[in-house]
């Protein structure tokens, strides 16, 4: 039996996130409504070298407050994040989930310039998204609603993107 050199391990680690590869992930974070909470939780991501994609924040309920966060890393130091987020003071549940998994829900609001737009929409839709539109008016575009996976809602949000719409809120509604 071999033992690493300690000074092998960050080469050792590299390795397995190299095969493991980068995923997508959603956490839900519920915590205390007071200063440092926020703080805290970026504080955890940010030492351990990974992004935000987005976070938001939820009504509070009572002292308690839920952020939704989406980032990319590996499945390993994924599992390490959620650990150590959920040891802080300040947090009272975490969970999360892969952001392709169709349990994951979510809400956009996208800005069209004009109906050629909703087209594309209609035309990016899967089984697993719906869309409900306001007025698209001549010259002033207007708004559209996709609901859905946050995978099949980003999908969509991407299509209407290429063809000029800009996406002005997406939201992840559940887990």
């Amino acid at each position: 039996m071999s033992a690493v050199d300690p000074r092998d391990r960050p080469a050792a680690e590299e390795l397995t996130e190299a095969i493991d590869g980068p995923v997508g992930w959603v956490a839900l974070v519920r915590g205390e409504d007071r200063p440092g909470t926020l703080t805290a939780l970026t504080g955890v991501f940010s030492s351990r070298g990974v992004s935000f994609e987005s976070l938001s924040t939820g009504a509070v309920d009572g002292a308690v407050g839920t952020i939704a966060v989406t980032f990319t890393t590996t499945t390993r130091r994924q599992a390490l994040l959620m650990r150590t987020v959920s040891r802080l003071a300040v947090v009272s549940a975490a969970q999360v989930r892969r952001a392709d998994d169709p349990a994951v829900l979510a809400a956009a609001i996208v800005h069209v310039p004009d109906a050629a737009v909703v087209d594309a929409v209609d035309r990016a839709l899967g089984p697993d998204v719906r869309v409900t539109r306001g007025a698209v008016l001549p010259g002033t575009g207007g708004t559209v609603l996709v609901e859905g996976s946050l995978a099949g809602v980003s999908g969509v949000v991407a299509a209407a993107r290429e063809r000029g719409a800009v996406a002005t809120a997406t939201v992840v509604l559940a887990l």
